[in-house]
């Protein structure tokens, strides 16, 4: 199977999301999984801090190799302040990582994504776990690029359930509407993997002080970039616990069978009121023969294996930074 990770990866932001950076070291410890590159987007920390936190993760692991590409700064609509603001803020966080620019010559993200896709049309699959600006981006500059996906999966939205930026919507939907909603009009093979199955998964901190008790460079790492956000869980959700949004994503790009779908028709809220960014999934067919959408674009996660998923997790993660 071969891949691109579409990223905002938080680990070395202290009191930024680090899920995204397990996500990337499942695929990478996944040997039916070639990780062909790495974009960047803006999200839960801005672009600039991202890069420099993908580029230590990946020496950690000595993959190196792996293409590693920065890409949109902002959402797509300048008009999105809250979002916009939200990353200006988070500029002045604690980093742990050193940051690095880019070298010089390298293509964008969404260069890369058009330039890799149309090298081998229908054989990659994008794998999305950050806002989807960079993919969105990419359909714009090419109108051939759509068609050479051979699918997209996602980590954003929600089904059945509230959303955790707002009571409306998922964070990745929320920080770039207009890009999500480009996406969903897209005609490519799209799953989501939303907060209704994604709430189904926990991580503990004692999970982590375990696999990072031996003490090596990469466990440290961990360790001191996680303990910010479990802190922060406490103080939000009153449970020292994270959830694995982007991981199981990963999981279901690898092993579809992890969950159950349906089929929807998903459209995206784009207007500047309080639902911005919200999902809204028509996957019972009723409800689209009501709004005339008796066509679907994507499958929608609606349950999952997590013991089966727990299981895949401590094998290519815990275990793996011990």
């Amino acid at each position: 199977m071969r891949i691109i990770i579409d990223t905002d990866p938080a680990m070395g932001t202290l009191g930024g999301d680090p899920e995204d950076c397990f996500a990337i070291m499942l695929a990478l410890n996944t040997p039916e999984v070639v990780v062909e590159g790495i974009t960047i987007v803006q999200g839960n920390v801005p672009a600039e801090q991202g890069y420099a936190n993908a580029r230590h993760l990946l020496a950690l692991l000595n993959r190196e190799d792996v293409p590693l590409l920065p890409g949109c700064l902002r959402p797509m609509s300048g008009t999105r302040t809250t979002q916009i603001d939200l990353l200006e803020r988070r500029y002045g966080m604690k980093q742990i990582t050193d940051m690095i620019d880019p070298p010089p010559g390298n293509p964008d993200a969404a260069s890369f994504l058009i330039e890799t896709v149309l090298a081998s049309p229908g054989e990659i699959t994008l794998v999305t776990i950050g806002p989807l600006t960079n993919v969105a981006t990419a359909m714009q500059l090419s109108p051939e690029f759509s068609a050479g996906i051979q699918a997209v999966v996602m980590m954003g939205g929600a089904a059945a359930c509230a959303g955790n930026i707002s009571p409306a919507a998922e964070f990745n939907y929320w920080q770039d509407p207009e890009a999500a909603d480009i996406v969903f009009r897209s005609g490519v093979p799209l799953t989501m993997v939303g907060l209704d199955v994604c709430h189904k998964t926990q991580l503990l901190p004692a999970q982590v002080e375990e696999c990072t008790g031996a003490g090596s460079t990469l466990g440290q790492f961990v360790l001191e970039a996680t303990r910010p956000w479990f802190k922060a869980m406490a103080g939000g959700e009153g449970r020292e616990s994270l959830h694995l949004y982007d991981s199981l994503a990963m999981a279901v790009a690898i092993d579809p069978s992890l969950a159950t779908f349906e089929d929807s028709y998903v459209a995206v809220e784009i207007g500047d009121g309080p639902a911005q960014g919200m999902s809204v999934s028509y996957h019972k067919p009723f409800q689209r023969w009501i709004v005339r959408h008796p066509e679907t674009n994507a499958r929608v996660a609606l349950d999952v294996d997590v013991g089966r998923f727990n299981e895949i997790f401590q094998a290519r993660v815990l275990d793996r930074i011990k």
